[in-house]
């Protein structure tokens, strides 16, 4: 009997005491942290929206700035060519900002430059070329307008020339782009002419806090030698601008003080005569007389040139080259500047 009550009082002993004021309290402060919980996830979803909304204002004000800019010069370049004293063909070009409009242009042009040979990143390099809303530029035909908005008029069917800077340490979708021309220094045969020349190349490389810019341009065959210069003015307008803007983020901005300027193209060297050599761009022969070090490699192609002697055609066979140069950013702008007078008096 006793061990049953002892039993009894066992279980009594167990059971646990409802107490509704204890529950209460609980209850309540159970509601409240999942308030503050409410409260605080709100909070940060609001300071995102906030950062989305600041970022997106930034990227508008920029643009309105540019477009501000385009308007208030909005060139149009015209090529004038005389069939006889009678007659006059006018061709109308616009320079434009380069967009995502333009992509399918730019990238057949960049296929057939020799960059493209050699790229991993090509569409992210094309999509940064579109995106990249401070340096760069693309000439269209004009369709009249004048006005400069290529995007309405469909003068992205009439794109005949891009270019544009980009620097190697800004875009981490470009490590590959910078690899490749490391990758070119350590691979090229070892050449005595070059070799201190590769030294310092590797070197400028190396410094990550160095600017180097990598020019990348083509054009159509016809383009006219006129608004090559124009190109390059703008460019380096566009440069000058992208450094002044006030609200531009830091970590932007200082990509866009260049140190150097990087040249990676063609060249030709008469089998005949070796020390003659003809660009694949007629201004980079002016560019490289600038040069500070320059590498340079046959790629086995045998082109064809055809020379006037004795007033007949002769056929020339021209070994080419890949030539890949560096010249300081002071140096570009004082070419650009040099190519404007020399097109306008020849």
């Amino acid at each position: 009997m006793e061990g049953n009550v002892e039993k009894a009082k066992g279980k009594d002993e167990n059971k646990k005491v409802c107490n509704p004021v204890i529950n209460k309290l609980k209850k309540k402060k159970k509601k409240k942290l999942e308030k503050q919980k409410k409260l605080e996830k709100q909070k940060k979803l609001e300071k995102q929206k906030k950062l989305e909304k600041q970022k997106k204002l930034e990227k508008k004000k920029k643009l309105e700035k540019k477009k501000k800019k385009l308007e208030k010069k909005n060139e149009i370049y015209s090529d004038k060519s005389d069939s006889d004293k009678n007659d006059e063909l006018i061709v109308n070009f616009d320079l434009l900002d380069p967009d995502d409009i333009y992509k399918d242009n730019i990238r057949i042009l960049l296929k057939n430059s020799e960059l493209y040979n050699n790229l991993k990143c090509f569409e992210k390099l094309i999509h940064i070329i579109c995106e990249q809303q401070n340096i760069g530029k693309v000439v269209c035909i004009s369709n009249g307008n004048g006005n400069g908005n290529g995007n309405k008029n469909g003068d992205e069917n009439n794109l005949i020339s891009f270019a544009t800077i980009i620097n190697l340490n800004q875009y981490n979708e470009l490590i590959s782009l910078k690899d490749m021309f490391i990758n070119k220094i350590e691979k090229i045969n070892k050449n005595i002419e070059f070799e201190e020349d590769r030294k310092q190349i590797k070197t400028l490389f190396e410094k990550k806090n160095l600017n180097i810019g990598l020019l990348i341009s083509n054009r159509i065959i016809n383009c006219p030698i006129h608004v090559i210069p124009l190109i390059h003015k703008n460019i380096d307008e566009d440069i000058i601008w992208s450094q002044n803007i006030e609200d531009m983020d830091k970590n932007e901005k200082q990509f866009y003080f260049y140190d150097y300027i990087l040249f990676y193209t063609k060249a030709y060297k008469n089998i005949n005569n070796p020390d003659q050599i003809i660009f694949y761009n007629f201004e980079e022969e002016h560019f490289f007389k600038h040069k500070l070090y320059y590498l340079m490699w046959n790629n086995n192609n045998i082109k064809k040139f055809y020379e006037i002697e004795n007033e007949k055609n002769k056929e020339t066979n021209y070994k080419e080259f890949i030539i890949f140069f560096i010249i300081t950013y002071s140096k570009y702008q004082q070419v650009s500047e040099q190519l404007q007078n020399l097109i306008s008096t020849s």
